[in-house]
């Protein structure tokens, strides 16, 4: 079955043209890290590094054993985490 969809434009003078969406921040992608590797992270004023522990099958979500005693922690792709094979 078909779904119709419709926009409607909030000033008539652009209605004519095409409306063009921009992101709303550029992305920085995770490297695609595998379980175990040795990583070094940076996150806001946090750096450091560790060894991966999980990630998400589309590499957004990288969970990292911490080697200072910081416990695990959990870095999402676009959101200011660096995170690198070390």
């Amino acid at each position: 079955m078909r779904q119709h969809v419709s926009t409607c434009l909030s000033d008539p003078a652009v209605a004519g043209e095409t409306a063009i969406i921009s992101p709303r921040r550029k992305r920085t992608r995770h490297p695609r890290l595998a379980v175990g590797d040795r990583v070094s992270f940076a996150e806001g004023t946090l750096a450091g590094t560790g060894v991966v522990d999980a990630v998400t099958s589309d590499y957004s979500i990288i969970w990292v054993w911490t080697d200072e005693g910081q416990g695990r922690r959990m870095f999402l792709q676009g959101y200011g985490s660096i995170v690198s094979a070390t």
